[in-house]
């Protein structure tokens, strides 16, 4: 008779440890993906300071859901971060919460380009990365001094299929690089908004 009651015992407490044991990991698994990364200090050779932060780390960043409209599109919301107390001269490689790497780039108070300062803190010179649905690379956009410089394009290969290069003043197209493959086949020269002349690559 004992023994009847000892069975269900060993069994109750059985299952009691495994429930326990999927709730502790269950939030560690959320506590994980709540904050991916923190912010790391490393001196380079250059002595800049390089953090990696995330942009799910609150402490970090501050989020916002914005309204975003686009011409010939369904506004749309979207989440903006803002950096809290961002670090001058450091140079950041910033996460989204898929892990994948969002922007890159040095942080600076004021930057001056051509003789002007700009006051307003910011990644003066700075790499943009975009995503495709299934997580493969999308594009890369280069910002230098403030203002855009080129966007490369890749296949689900991760190969160039297009570098598009920007006047800096005007922000017009100057020329169109295109690739097969990962090789340059051809260059568009532009001469105005929509007119170019093509150049074939030496392969």
């Amino acid at each position: 008779m004992n023994e009847i009651k000892i069975i269900p015992l060993i069994l109750l407490l059985f299952f009691s440890a495994i429930s326990c044991n999927f709730t502790t990991e269950k939030h560690s698994s959320e506590k994980e993906n709540s904050i991916i990364s923190k912010i790391k200090y490393k001196k380079n050779t250059s002595g800049t300071d390089t953090l990696w932060v995330s942009q799910n780390d609150i402490s970090v960043f501050r989020q916002e859901e914005v309204m975003i409209s686009r011409p010939c599109s369904n506004p749309e919301l979207q989440m903006r971060y803002e950096l809290i107390n961002p670090r001058n001269e450091a140079y950041y490689f910033i996460y989204n919460n898929k892990k994948q790497l969002v922007t890159e780039g040095k942080y600076t108070n004021e930057y001056t380009y051509e003789g002007q300062t700009y006051k307003r803190g910011d990644f003066y010179n700075v790499k943009s990365y975009y995503y495709k649905s299934n997580g493969n690379l999308k594009s890369i956009h280069y910002m230098k001094d403030g203002r855009n410089h080129k966007t490369e394009l890749f296949d689900n290969k991760k190969r160039l299929t297009e570098i598009m290069f920007y006047d800096q003043k005007t922000g017009d197209r100057t020329k169109v690089e295109i690739y097969d493959k990962g090789q340059l086949e051809e260059t568009h020269i532009y001469t105005s908004f929509d007119d170019y002349y093509t150049v074939k690559a030496d392969n």
